[in-house]
């Protein structure tokens, strides 16, 4: 059995490379896991099967993050935020049951774009409230079950938040641990079967586990803005490529 997981692992060194950067990227900046391994992955995986792989990933790293996190993350906006998730999920679990793969992929890529022309053309800040927290947790709960990242709306909300870089980094840790595990939940409650993202997981674990390690023992050397801007340069090229490969296919 070992040796065939070892095998396996050969004919996964492209997703598991794309897993390790950006854990290394999570571990930094507290995201960029989901938001960029998704649209690479779907160079490698089917839409359908990428979601719940990610979901997969996110949650084990989040919940490893969040458990040293607790205590310097803002629990009541990841409250006011939890509660617009529960309210999401039902209408993106159903847009992910119906919708074709192609559908998703465009999706999932011009949910980046969008996220990413916002975090740079916005600079009027979202005024924190528990109404306004709300409503975000929403659309995160819908892109995360639909696209595997809660990520982009939470983003734009926080682009011009008032929080130290420590404390929105903790936030982020432990809001996205529970708006992945609320979705994986949910599509173990809508019969959808993870059987075949588990297997990936399986492989993709390990990349995971030395990324983390690596962006915590990298954090206080790295600049922060030239992350920021490779994370959007990747993206972009990413993305791009994605929609246009859909649609000339």
């Amino acid at each position: 059995m070992l040796m065939a997981y070892l095998a396996g692992i050969e004919g996964h060194l492209g997703p598991a490379f794309v897993i390790f950067f950006s854990a290394v990227l999570q571990s930094i900046t507290g995201f960029g896991l989901v938001i960029v391994a998704a649209p690479l992955l779907m160079l490698f995986y089917d839409p359908k099967l990428t979601v719940p792989v990610m979901l997969l990933l996110a949650c084990c790293a989040n919940f490893a993050q969040g458990l040293f996190s607790l205590r310097t993350a803002n629990l009541k906006l990841v409250f006011w935020l939890y509660l617009g998730v529960l309210c999401g999920q039902p209408l993106g679990f159903w847009a992910f049951d119906h919708a074709a793969s192609t559908t998703l992929k465009i999706f999932i890529s011009a949910i980046v774009l969008l996220s990413l022309g916002t975090m740079q053309a916005m600079h009027l800040r979202v005024r924190e409230c528990p109404r306004n927290s709300w409503i975000t947790g929403i659309f995160s709960g819908f892109t995360s079950i639909t696209a595997g990242m809660g990520g982009p709306p939470f983003l734009i909300y926080m682009a011009y938040t008032k929080m130290t870089v420590e404390v929105m980094r903790a936030t982020c840790f432990v809001f996205f641990f529970l708006c992945n595990a609320t979705s994986l939940t949910s599509y173990t409650i809508g019969g959808l079967s993870l059987g075949p993202a588990w297997g990936e997981f399986i492989y993709l674990l390990p990349a995971l586990v030395l990324g983390i390690l690596v962006g915590h023992a990298i954090y206080s050397y790295v600049p922060k803005a030239f992350i920021r801007r490779l994370i959007f340069v990747l993206l972009y090229l990413t993305c791009l490529y994605t929609i246009a490969s859909v649609l000339l296919s």
